[in-house]
This record gives structure tokens, sequence and C-alpha cells, in this order.
């Protein structure tokens, strides 16, 4: 697809999210040029791909909004430029690549668009879990949407959310990008649970449980901050989705070399 041609079927896609209230403004720009990247370089194809993702987790998190269910650290249903930034960077890096190294873009994209995808159906699938999750690294029971807290709906969720835009892969890309949308879209949930939970910046809830006291609410203790300041939910997206990407490109490295 001509670069001209790319940069108007986005900016229509992207417009489109804004009028269905998917979108911030800055949301709609950040997302005219990811998309556009992604169609130059890979085409119709690889729209399907970011189509897919885009189109799933909107859903998931407005059904979520709707429904009173959302993280902590939650944005709303629209995303901004920043979230389409963290979510979307490394995946139009890998369809720009497609030029040069179409086995090496291709999974470099499948893998981050893998790791955007299970962390958003991870979240959303797993805010509706009939326990509480617990932290990924202590098993310390938390509150709902605290950052890096699991459960095993959203986890399911997740793997789910992985395993689809790896068959959509197959159906649309060479291998090994399929493999590269799952195994990275698992690789980078993990991550991306495991940075949530040590180094991003957030304020405990004060209603946080304690996993040895018989599961009642700590009420009295007000809230604590943890983690580094800086290190935002977007930041820790972007971290996992570069796992993905990174999951990828060892997979094509070894796929042509062997």
């Amino acid at each position: 697809m001509s670069l001209l041609s790319a940069v108007l079927l986005a900016g229509v896609i992207a417009a489109a999210g804004g009028r269905l209230g998917w979108l911030t403004p800055w949301g709609v720009l950040l997302a005219s040029l990811v998309g556009a990247a992604v169609l130059e370089g890979a085409g119709m194809r690889g729209g399907v791909l970011m189509g897919l993702f885009f189109v799933s987790g909107s859903l998931l998190t407005r059904w979520s909004e709707r429904d009173g269910l959302h993280s902590i650290d939650a944005k709303g249903s629209r995303r901004d430029g920043v979230q389409v930034a963290a979510n979307g960077t490394w995946a139009a890096a890998g369809a720009i690549a497609i030029h040069a190294a179409p086995v090496i873009g291709w999974s470099v994209m499948a893998g981050a668009l893998g790791a955007a995808q299970a962390d958003t159906w991870a979240t959303e699938i797993g805010a509706r879990a009939p326990r509480a999750p617990r932290l990924i690294t202590s098993g310390v029971v938390v509150q709902r949407g605290t950052s890096g807290g699991v459960t095993w709906l959203g986890t399911a969720g997740g793997v789910a959310g992985a395993a689809l835009m790896a068959l959509a892969t197959w159906a649309v890309a060479p291998p090994p990008a399929a493999l590269a949308g799952l195994l990275g879209g698992c690789l980078g949930l993990t991550v991306d649970s495991i940075l949530g939970a040590t180094v991003q910046g957030t304020s405990e809830p004060a209603e946080r449980i304690d996993s040895l006291s018989d599961g009642r609410a700590d009420g009295g203790r007000p809230p604590s901050v943890r983690g580094v300041a800086w290190c935002t939910n977007d930041v820790v997206n972007l971290s996992g989705t570069g796992v993905g990407a990174a999951t990828g490109l060892a997979l094509s490295l070894l796929w042509t070399m062997g």
C-alpha cells in the first residue's frame, strides 16, 4: 500500500474510533500515525491484525466501564495518545521492518500485538473474576484493579487473547509470526504483571486485603505508595509490548538461521 493511501485510510479509521468514543483527539492523531505505519508496511493484512486488537480491546473496555469494573489506574474507555503509543509503537516498528526483512518484521509486529491484546483481555476479563486478585509476585490478596494483581480468569482471558491474535496471524502472515503472537503475548503479559506489581508507581487503596487475615479488609490503614513514580501504566504497557516484540525477533532469527 502506498504511503498516501495508508495515511488516508488510517486517518479515516482513527477518526471513526474518535466518533465512537474509543479515542480522545490526541488518541486519534497517534492512532493515525501508528495505523499508517502498519498499513504502509504490512498492508491490509497488517491492518486486520491491528484492527483485531483495537476493536476487541475497545469493546471489552467499554463493557467493563459500563458495568463499573475498571482498574485503579484506568483512564477510562477512551484511549489517549500515550496509551496508543504504548500499545502500538513496537507493532508499527515491526511493520516498517517488513520491507527489509519480512519474516522478522511480521514476527515483531505479531509479538507486540499479541502482548497488547493479552494484557487488555486479561485486565477486562479478569475484572469479572469471582475472587479477588493476588499479586503475581507475593500471592497477597489485593483489591480488584490493583496493578500486578492476577486471577485465573484474567490469566485465561489473556492467553485466549494471545491465541486469537496468533490464529489471525497464522491466516495472513508467514511463519513463525503466529508463534510469536502466542508466545510473545504470554511472555509480555507476564512481564507486564510483574512490573505492575513491583516498579509501577501506584497508590495502594486502604481497603487492600491481607491474605493472612481471613480475607478481612484492612480499612484502618492509610493508602501507601509503591513503585517508581515515573513508571506509569503506560510505561509498563510499552515494556510488555516490547517483550512481545523481542520474543518475535528472537523466534524469527532462530527461524531464518535454522
